[in-house]
C-alpha cells in the first residue's frame, strides 16, 4: 500500500487514554513473554489479544500516538513468534501489522519502509505456506501458481488478503526491478480470489488495491484506467462513502492518471469536508486520509 507524508509532530500523551493504557499492558505482557513463560499461554489467547489491539488501534484518531506505539506492538509480535514460529494466526497478524506500519513511514523514510515491507511479505507468505500443497506453489511459474485457488477456502480469506497486500506493497517499493514486477500477476490472482469470496472484506480493501494497481501502472504493465475507476467506485459504494481513503486514492491515482483536475479537487475537498467517526474502525484510516488530501491539494498545482 502507498502513503503520503504524515505529520510526525509529537503530541502529549494522556496517561489515562485507552492507547496509553494499552501500551502499558503491551510492555508488561512483553516482559512476561521474555521471562520464558510464553509457552504457557495458549495461542488462542495471544492471537485474541493481537486482534483486540489491532481493533483498538484502528479506532484511535491520533496518528502520531499510534506511530510511536507501533514498534512496541511489533516487538511483542516478534516475541510471540519466537515461541510459536508456525502459528498461522500470529504470522497473519505480523504481516498485517508490519504492512500497516510501513505505510505510515513510507514517504518520510522509504528505505526503512522497504525493509519493513520485506518483513511483512515474509510473514504473509509464511502464513500462506502453512496450508497443505500451497508452499511449493509460491515460487512456481505463474501458470502453476495460478492453481493456488484450488487449495483455498473461505476460511483463508484473511490470510490470502494480507499475504497479497504485503507482497504487493513490497513490489511497489521495487518497481525498478523486473523480477519484482514479474511477481505482480500472482498478487492479482490472490486479490481477485478474495473479491470473489468476499468483495467487502476489510472495508472493500481488495477493490481498493486493484483500483490503485490499474491506475498506477502503464498499460504495457497491466494498467487500465477503466478498470481502476470500476474498483474505486465499487469500494466507495460498498463502504457507503464512509471510508475516505478510496476517495483520496481515486484522486491521487485515477484523476491524475487521466489529468482531470476538476475531479481531483472535488474528491479531495469532499474528503476534507466530511466528518470522521461514523464507523469507529475507520477512525485512524480516515484521519490519515484527511492529511493525505491536504497534501495532495497543496501539490495539485505542481502536477496539473
Amino acid at each position: 500500500m502507498l502513503s503520503e507524508k504524515i505529520d510526525n509532530a509529537k503530541h502529549p500523551l494522556n496517561p489515562f487514554s485507552p492507547c496509553r493504557i494499552l501500551l502499558g499492558l503491551v510492555v508488561i505482557f512483553a516482559l512476561f513473554l521474555l521471562s520464558g513463560c510464553a509457552n504457557r499461554i495458549k495461542s488462542s489467547v495471544t492471537t485474541s489479544l493481537m486482534n483486540d489491539m489491532a481493533v483498538a488501534t484502528s479506532k484511535h484518531d491520533d496518528i502520531a500516538l499510534v506511530s510511536q506505539s507501533a514498534p512496541t506492538f511489533l516487538l511483542l509480535l516478534e516475541g510471540l513468534l519466537e515461541a510459536n514460529p508456525t502459528d498461522s494466526r500470529l504470522l497473519i497478524a505480523a504481516a498485517e501489522a508490519y504492512t500497516s506500519y510501513a505505510t505510515l513511514i513510507e514517504l518520510d523514510d522509504p528505505d526503512r519502509a522497504k525493509k519493513i515491507y520485506a518483513r511483512a511479505k515474509g510473514y504473509g507468505l509464511q502464513a500462506l505456506g502453512q496450508k497443505k500443497n500451497i508452499a511449493p506453489l509460491l515460487n512456481a511459474p505463474f501458470e502453476e501458481f495460478s492453481t493456488i485457488t484450488k487449495h483455498l477456502s473461505r476460511a483463508d480469506i484473511k490470510c490470502v488478503f494480507w499475504a497479497a497486500s504485503s507482497w504487493g506493497a513490497w513490489i511497489g517499493t521495487h518497481l525498478e526491478s523486473m523480477d519484482a514486477l514479474a511477481q505482480l500477476p500472482k498478487v492479482i490472482v490472490m486479490m481477485e480470489w478474495v473479491i470473489r469470496m468476499d468483495e467487502s472484506f476489510q472495508f472493500a480493501s481488495p477493490h481498493l488495491f486493484l483500483g490503485v494497481y490499474h491506475a498506477a501502472l502503464p498499460p504495457m504493465l497491466g494498467g487500465n484506467p477503466e478498470k481502476s475507476l470500476y474498483h474505486f467506485d465499487r469500494t466507495i459504494e460498498l463502504t457507503n462513502g464512509q471510508a475516505l481513503m478510496p476517495q483520496v486514492l481515486k484522486a491521487r491515482y485515477y484523476a491524475r492518471q487521466i489529468f482531470d483536475r476538476e475531479l481531483h479537487d472535488s474528491l479531495l475537498r469532499g474528503v476534507l469536508e466530511q466528518r470522521v467517526g461514523n464507523i469507529p474502525e475507520l477512525s485512524l484510516q480516515n484521519e490519515i486520509a484527511k492529511k493525505m488530501a491536504e497534501k495532495l491539494i497543496e501539490d495539485g498545482n505542481d502536477f496539473f
